[in-house]
């Protein structure tokens, strides 16, 4: 088990609540979870789209990955509306580079 605090406030209030064995536990399904839901965002239906950038939104800012989650917010925001613009591949190349910036942290505080 690893003995790095967590990394962001978010996770550190959150450990204050759940302890931080359970919060590694989330961060460990978050970045488990990362590549399967970032595929998602290429699905052939926009409502799947648009659900998995809602739930890539709401996990990121719980991680405390705000760079990440106000990305995610502008993508759930465009694919909302049936004429907004839908994800590029400079969108999924920015979104893979946010996540980047926050998994190493995110990796050391779970021991991975």
């Amino acid at each position: 088990m690893s003995s790095v605090p967590p990394p962001t406030p978010a996770l550190a209030e959150l450990a204050e609540v759940l302890g931080e064995d359970n919060v590694r536990t989330l961060v460990c399904t978050f970045l488990k979870d990362f590549p399967t839901t970032v595929s998602e965002l290429s699905a052939p239906e926009r409502h799947n789209r648009h659900r998995a950038a809602h739930s890539m939104k709401s996990n990121s800012r719980l991680m405390g990955a705000i760079a990440l989650s106000d990305r995610m917010a502008a993508l759930e925001a465009r694919l909302e509306k049936a004429d907004g613009q839908d994800v590029t591949p400079e969108d999924l190349a920015a979104v893979i580079a946010d996540f980047e910036a926050v998994a190493g942290p995110l990796r050391a505080f779970t021991g991975e």
